[in-house]
């Protein structure tokens, strides 16, 4: 496993502890945000950018690619 960069697993650890306090509070409009966020989340996963700028990402190509590749002028 590849070790974190740390300013990303302080971030971790941060979101972590602020987690934690607010389920430790008992505030229930705390919690309430915090399950909505957690669910929403779950449900929308970031999806990666595919296209950019006349390109394509191709995995069996190992990078991006032009649209314009092979097309005839």
């Amino acid at each position: 496993m590849k070790k974190m960069n740390s300013s990303y697993r302080l971030q971790i650890i941060k979101e972590v502890a602020t987690r934690h306090q607010m389920k430790s509070t008992g505030d229930p409009m705390a919690m309430h945000i915090s399950q909505l966020l957690e669910s929403h989340n779950n449900e929308n996963p970031i999806k990666p950018i595919t296209t950019f700028d006349d390109s394509h990402y191709d995995d069996n190509a190992g990078g991006w690619v032009s649209n314009l590749w092979g097309d005839e002028k």
